[in-house]
């Protein structure tokens, strides 16, 4: 019953209420109760019901961008504390026989290690640590788990150069709109969605 759209359950607590048990009503109550739905405007007014449900379908869900700048500082802040503890343990473990040059592998470091960070967290828990304190998480455009590719395609986008100033041109960057992901806040995820 999770599955039905709004407009079912809405049909089975009225107009089919004879047609269904009463367990089977009332957990339509409940998911009704739960999605939020105006059962008594539906009864009432049945138009203006599908006016207002309308309206509401097309609410942007994307984080707003003050959370996705943040998740930018929080993520960039982490990577280079993690490239920093990287570079102690490889001078540590190092001997004196060999010189470990850092410098001349750090871009390839850097690169590996973003890589690394965003494919991992973002493919396995659709968020980074910048997500998770910003209560964000990353979907596809349909607001499922992306897929593999999706994540593949979102994390290679970030390496675009200039690839952050997307942002002044538009609400999702170059990373979202090309891989077909979208970054939203937990607060409009729905149960099964992901």
């Amino acid at each position: 019953m999770e599955k039905l759209s709004d407009l079912e359950i809405l049909q089975i607590i009225t107009d089919d209420k004879d047609s269904y048990s009463s367990s089977d009503v009332k957990n339509a109550q409940r998911i009704a109760e739960q999605r939020g739905l105006d059962v008594y405007l539906y009864i009432n007014d049945r138009d203006a019901y599908l006016r207002l449900s309308t309206k509401k379908a097309k609410i942007d869900d994307r984080a707003p961008l003050r959370l996705r700048f943040i998740n930018f500082l929080v993520d960039s802040f982490t990577i280079i504390i993690i490239a920093y503890l990287m570079s102690i343990i490889v001078k540590t473990l190092g001997s004196d026989h060999h010189d470990y040059n850092l410098k001349t592998y750090s871009k390839l470091w850097s690169v590996l290690l973003t890589f690394a960070y965003y494919a991992i967290l973002e493919g396995f828990w659709n968020k980074t640590l910048g997500k998770v304190i910003t209560g964000t998480t990353v979907v596809s455009q349909k607001n499922k788990k992306p897929t593999s590719k999706e994540i593949l395609l979102r994390t290679l986008w970030r390496f675009v150069p200039l690839e952050p100033l997307s942002f002044l041109f538009a609400k999702d960057g170059f990373h979202d709109i090309y891989s077909k992901t979208k970054v939203i806040s937990k607060k409009y995820l729905v149960n099964g969605s992901r």
